[in-house]
């Protein structure tokens, strides 16, 4: 049986100390909490939030007592008399002006499941994504990336507390934070015995306190403590929101190697576009905004092996349409990036990552990025990544076009951007190798519309979809069947020995083989080139042709 606590442990527990410590420090971590409520053992209590204007602040200061309860912040009307007249009048939120929720809570009585909904003003400033498996709110940040914003678990709402303080600072509102909890305990003293504990409302720093205590009406023995806390945090200033025309306040701009002096150091200058010199005369000392930056392959592999968010194609790197960049990847021995693009265009929480990858420049940049960006010429690329990757989707609609079905089936499941993430190797890895071997033999052979290319050929037991392929381009007197056969066999055969058997001496001397002097990045650029030609081969092929042109 437990015993009853001393009179000075029943005076501890009902001062609440830690209660308090908590309600005056919630607004000031990582996370704070706007909407609660719990009832366990002994204990229970509540939080809410709402924001209100700054000269409200002295009324809101003189009493603990919630200006803004669960359920209120509703659209309504009034009525009053003026001039012996009734006269109705609707507001946005009946309980304002001076005071407004950030969560409305829509009580259904019962019949429904009762709602907490956000402010649609806080959501949509802020631009935050719902999560509709979940309920929670996502920042969508300048790089795609999606980060918790509001966290809903059960009656408890917290929100990232630097999201609030933006919503402030644009608004220029106050943050009122309320509290509202109490604590039972089992004594055999009166509540009258504990009177000296009691505040009345009274401000410590930033927050107004009450303490109450009394006995519990319907239970002997029992003593309780009320404690209501009410902090009130004024706004930050307005060009903290961090919105336009606030958003670039607290940009960082690394600085880029442009150059090497004549010893061999390294020559960097700020990617900062206010800082660089254009064609109009603006900072003519500096290096120009089109003072070409140089990085090794592996800078865009990120991006590559995230296809859902970002995609790289000839000339251009893009985040969705949140946001995109310029980029010369027309040589696979570097990428080339604009001085002034780097920090006009690439998000700041990315240019580190470009800076890590950054190099001396050692090369130029390719033809077609210099026809594109200097002459205003169009020009195809250089590239045999982006040729094999243009051809393949080309003959797709060629063929569909032609003989009513593609030559390759959709890629679907976690294949679906498999072009995309089709790549020459970044760099001499084996495990960057085999990867991009295995692409290459998904495209080229495990999508082979095998149903469209054996309808009307005569059936064969146990046939693969490569020598259907044969077949099928055999019976249309293509020129070029053995050739093209040929290739679609190594690239299964090397999937089939390399990818399985790379660790061990064999494969490595399979490989070794196969590369005959060549690097691995090397070696995926001739399979790119070769498939390449087979694709304008077989876009040649038509209906009851006769020797087509290869």
């Amino acid at each position: 049986m437990r015993s009853e606590p001393s009179k000075e442990e029943t005076a501890e527990i009902l001062r609440q100390a830690d209660e308090r410590s908590t309600s005056q420090t919630n607004g000031s971590g990582p996370w704070t909490v706007v909407c609660d409520n719990w009832d366990e053992d002994n204990r229970g209590g509540g939080r809410f939030a709402a924001f209100s204007i700054p000269e409200y602040r002295k009324r809101a200061l003189q009493s603990a007592a919630w200006d803004l309860t669960k359920g209120d912040g509703f659209p309504g009307f009034s009525q009053g008399h003026e001039n012996g007249d009734w006269v109705t009048t609707y507001h946005r939120n009946a309980s304002g002006p001076d005071v407004e929720p950030l969560v409305i809570v829509q009580y259904m009585h019962g019949v429904a499941p009762d709602a907490y909904l956000i402010s649609e003003e806080f959501r949509l400033l802020l631009n935050l994504w719902e999560d509709r498996s979940t309920g929670n709110f996502y920042s969508v940040t300048e790089d795609g990336a999606k980060e918790l914003a509001i966290e809903f678990a059960g009656e408890r709402i917290r929100i990232r507390t630097p999201l609030l303080r933006r919503f402030q600072a644009a608004r220029q509102l106050d943050l009122v934070l309320f509290s509202d909890t109490d604590v039972t305990v089992e004594t055999e003293q009166p509540a009258d015995a504990f009177r000296d504990l009691e505040e009345d409302d009274h401000i410590e720093g930033d927050s107004v306190v009450y303490l109450g205590v009394g006995d519990m009406d319907f239970h002997e023995n029992q003593v309780f403590s009320r404690l209501l806390v009410k902090r009130v945090l004024p706004a930050p200033s307005r060009e903290k929101s961090g919105i336009w025309p606030w958003d670039r306040q607290d940009e960082e701009y690394p600085e880029f190697i442009i150059g090497e002096d004549e010893d061999g150091r390294p020559l960097k200058f700020t990617c900062e576009e206010d800082k660089l010199a254009n064609y109009f005369g603006k900072n003519p000392d500096a290096p120009h905004y089109l003072t070409p930056v140089f990085f090794k392959p592996e800078v865009l592999k990120r991006y590559y092996d995230d296809p859902a968010l970002y995609t790289v194609t000839d000339g251009r790197l893009t985040c969705g349409s949140l946001w995109g960049v310029q980029i010369d990847n027309g040589s696979p021995a570097a990428v080339m990036v604009f001085l002034g693009d780097l920090g006009r265009d690439i998000p700041s929480s990315h240019r580190d990552h470009w800076r890590a990858y950054n190099i001396p420049p050692v090369g130029t940049m390719s033809e077609s990025t210099f026809r594109r960006s200097f002459l205003a010429q169009p020009a195809e690329t250089e590239n045999p990544e982006h040729l094999f990757k243009n051809a393949y989707l080309a003959i797709q609609r060629q063929w569909l076009a032609t003989w009513g079905w593609g030559l390759y089936r959709d890629a679907k499941g976690s294949d679906a951007e498999l072009i995309q993430r089709a790549r020459i190797p970044l760099n001499n890895t084996d495990t960057e190798f085999e990867a991009q071997l295995l692409n290459l033999a998904k495209l080229l052979i495990d999508l082979l519309n095998e149903g469209a290319i054996a309808k009307g050929l005569p059936p064969v037991k146990g046939e693969k979809g490569i020598a259907k392929l044969g077949r099928f381009l055999e019976a249309h007197g293509y020129e070029h069947t053995d050739r093209d056969v040929a290739l679609l066999r190594r690239v299964q055969g090397l999937r089939s020995r390399i990818a399985a058997h790379t660790s061990g001496s064999s494969g490595q001397a399979f490989l070794a083989g196969e590369l005959d002097g060549k690097s691995k990045s090397d070696f995926i650029q001739h399979l790119m080139v070769e498939a390449t030609q087979m694709f304008a081969g077989l876009s040649k092929l038509r209906p009851g042709t006769e020797d087509p042109e290869g």
